[in-house]
């Protein structure tokens, strides 16, 4: 009220109509006090943060298509940076995208990244809300499929995760992160470029921005060993994610039919 009023003396708005006369003189405030509240009229609800996720991102889409132009990937392409956001309206702007068409993963890259020599951080989501990064590497390739191919120079001491196998100092890490795939391998080089495993993650459809790829770890992995054993890993984690209601059940059975694949494909 204080506020309102100082604004109204500020500005002259102080007829015996309570409000400024429209002139031009005054900001339309009130200035009658009991035609002031004290109160505002509603408070807004407590705000959590939400990972969008790409699937989140494609439901985005199909929404706004129904009521403006809309290119695939629309919502995907803005989150990775300014100036890709800018290129959305410019193309939206342009011509009428086609709803059924394909996301232009190798156009996106070739403007705003990732390119080869870039550093790519990987961003590790957990279904609870966690954010871990993995380290950043190296990008060696990029395909016009939307296969990133990712390098990190290992340090020594310590084992690699599941797979047993000694990390020893110039080991080389490949990862392989394909924009949409439910699941990306890493494959461990020795120095000499003996393979030391394979470790596959199942996840979220990854998103490869600019700067990082990201997705969510839904828990199951597959691993191959040197020896050529294949070992699917963490079930009980994925069951107990659900239990904890972080994972949904349908999105349980599509992890375990991902890792059922894979167990077949390695």
């Amino acid at each position: 009220v204080e506020a309102a009023e100082g604004l109204r003396a500020a500005t002259g708005a102080d007829d015996e109509s309570g409000v400024d006369d429209g002139t031009g003189d005054g900001l339309g405030v009130v200035s009658d006090r009991s035609r002031l509240r004290d109160a505002p009229l509603a408070a807004p609800n407590a705000g959590v943060w939400v990972w969008f996720g790409r699937e989140s991102r494609s439901g985005l889409d199909d929404a706004r298509r129904t009521a403006t132009a809309t290119m695939p990937g629309h919502h995907r392409v803005k989150a990775g940076s300014a100036d890709a956001s800018a290129g959305v309206d410019l193309a939206e702007a342009l011509c009428d995208p086609a709803p059924d068409a394909e996301f232009p993963f190798a156009v996106v890259a070739d403007a705003f990244g990732p390119r080869e020599g870039d550093a790519l951080r990987i961003d590790h989501g957990k279904p609870d809300g966690r954010l871990i990064t993995l380290g950043e590497g190296t990008v060696t390739g990029v395909d016009a499929d939307g296969t990133v191919t990712v390098e990190r120079e290992m340090t020594g001491g310590g084992t690699y995760d599941g797979l047993g196998v000694d990390r020893e100092a110039g080991d080389v890490a490949e990862t392989s992160l394909k924009e949409g795939r439910w699941w990306y391998p890493t494959t461990y080089r020795g120095r000499d470029g003996t393979v030391r495993g394979t470790y596959v993650n199942v996840c979220t459809p990854v998103e490869v921005f600019p700067d990082a790829a990201r997705y969510v770890d839904l828990h199951v992995d597959v691993m191959k060993h040197p020896d050529g054993t294949v070992e699917r890993v963490d079930d009980e984690e994925l069951a107990e994610s659900v239990a904890a209601g972080h994972t949904p059940e349908a999105l349980a059975e599509k992890v375990r039919s991902v890792a059922s694949a894979l167990e077949n494909a390695l």
